[in-house]
């Protein structure tokens, strides 16, 4: 009677382990962006006499990032972003990445940033670790035009004042993330998050 007991216990614990480690279809893509470009940049410092003072120099900006499923209308996710101010130094950041559906998916559509960025150049007088919102209008083909500001400074030391714009390619949304309709001249066979109905 005892063999009897172990063999349904040794069948209930195979049961169990094929139920839980049998295979299954699942899709999980997340979005993801890996952006490179190039714009200008101005940064302001408040006078003593009360008017302001800046330096207008070029800029170079990149950033990576990765958020839900592209298969969604709205998509948020995590970025990493990068502003190199030519002459004066380079911002690195993190942000919250707001987007709609049609830009996740390398089409139309628009993205917005929050965050804040350190920045260790010029003794701070151009703040430390200013806040960050940038807005990015994204076309087919991975071509996108960044607009950012930099205001306040997290810790409180001295405010940061400054704009950025650049044009940018971001290279997922050109290849894996590409469908919509830059497709009529060259299908993407194998979309992250699959063709399908959307937005």
């Amino acid at each position: 009677m005892v063999g009897v007991a172990v063999v349904r216990r040794i069948a209930c614990l195979v049961a169990l382990a094929a139920a839980v480690l049998a295979p299954r279809v699942a899709r999980a893509d997340v979005s993801s962006w890996m952006a490179v470009g190039g714009g200008y940049t101005g940064q302001f410092l408040g006078t003593s006499t009360g008017g302001w003072s800046g330096d207008w120099v070029p800029a170079i900006g990149y950033s990576i990032g990765v958020g839900t499923s592209p298969k969604a209308s709205e998509v948020v996710g995590g970025l990493i972003r990068g502003e190199t101010f030519v002459g004066l130094g380079t911002d690195l950041g993190v942000a919250v990445r707001f987007a709609n559906g049609r830009f996740a998916r390398g089409d139309w559509g628009v993205a917005l940033d929050l965050g804040a960025a350190w920045r260790s150049w010029q003794n701070s007088v151009y703040g430390e670790w200013p806040v960050q919102a940038v807005l990015i209008a994204g076309s087919p083909w991975g071509f996108q035009f960044a607009l950012g500001i930099e205001v306040s400074n997290v810790p409180g030391s001295s405010p940061a004042d400054g704009i950025f714009a650049s044009i940018e390619v971001d290279l997922l949304r050109l290849t894996v993330m590409r469908q919509g309709s830059s497709e009529r001249w060259w299908y993407n066979p194998s979309p992250a998050g699959g063709h399908g109905d959307r937005d």
